[in-house]
């Protein structure tokens, strides 16, 4: 792998050390609150669905977010890994992770990275299947390949990176964007508090709200409702679901986004002004028309 900004992705060490400082710089965001990232009053950020190891729709979304021109563009990215392109059976998405600890650490009040339920499926070893193989295994096996003997040191480095990531992102008028929200039978047991705290490891295990948080599908408005008048919240940019044209809407304030295809879209927000769910949807951008 080539180097980035100084790190040489092949080095193990240089590898620890880089998540190690994202984890870092995730934690100590002059935005972040708890579990939350809170974005100012003036500025413009795009939002994602799930990215799954795109690498074409990654050099898109960072063209897009311009961050180096302006300091109160922001860019939210979620769920990169596991994009199913294997190699001898090797998932070598880990890639994508290190790029994306790059990035923040490039521009650390600017990238929010939040957390999703394959990141948190690889830390756990939680399987997941897709086309019928493990793609948890398949991870593993991409690391071994990468890093042979020093491939544990990698992924207790990753480890320590996806407890770092926040929940959700909050801009000032009345949108969130987190990779899910948890699912209806959970509506009256959900401890909404969880965006007040940084999760610890009972949060992020089975039955934990920020587990919960990340594994839930198929919502209803009810639930958008009862959260959002807890978390002072309007609407609500999503990802986990499939999007096949790129979106998906429920409810009345519910907008399910992808990144991960050649349909995949982004959404920019004016952090300025108020959106109801057809004006985002009106917002969203196709990948495909993003030159790089």
């Amino acid at each position: 792998m080539a180097a980035r900004e100084g790190v040489n992705l092949g080095d193990p060490g240089e590898v620890v050390g880089l998540l190690a400082r994202a984890a870092a710089a995730n934690l100590e965001c002059a935005l972040r609150r708890g579990s939350g990232v809170y974005l100012p009053p003036q500025g413009r950020v795009v939002m994602t669905g799930d990215l799954h190891d795109h690498a074409v729709n990654f050099r898109r979304l960072v063209r897009l977010a311009a961050l180096a021109d302006n300091p109160g563009h922001h860019l939210i990215l979620h769920e990169v890994i596991h994009g199913g392109h294997l190699v001898n059976g090797r998932d070598l998405s880990a890639r994508m992770l290190f790029r994306a600890a790059e990035l923040k650490l490039r521009y650390p009040g600017q990238v929010h990275l939040l957390a999703s339920n394959h990141e948190l499926a690889q830390v756990r070893g939680e399987e997941i299947l897709k086309g019928g193989a493990s793609v948890i295994k398949g991870f593993d096996a991409g690391l071994e390949f990468m890093f042979g003997d020093a491939a544990q040191a990698v992924r207790q480095a990753i480890a320590g990176y996806v407890r770092s990531l926040p929940l959700a992102v909050v801009c000032p008028r009345g949108i969130l964007c987190s990779h899910s929200l948890p699912s209806m039978h959970y509506l009256e047991t959900f401890d909404a508090t969880i965006l007040d705290r940084v999760p610890n490891d009972r949060d992020l295990a089975p039955g934990g709200p920020a587990y919960q948080m990340v594994w839930g599908r198929t919502h209803r408005e009810e639930l958008a409702q009862r959260l959002g008048q807890t978390w002072g919240v309007k609407q609500f940019v999503l990802g986990h679901q499939p999007a096949e044209m790129g979106y998906e809407v429920e409810g009345d304030s519910m907008l399910v986004i992808a990144s991960d295809h050649e349909h995949g879209v982004a959404l920019p927000i004016d952090l300025a002004r108020g959106y109801d769910r057809e004006s985002l949807v009106d917002a969203l951008i196709p990948l495909a028309a993003v030159s790089i």
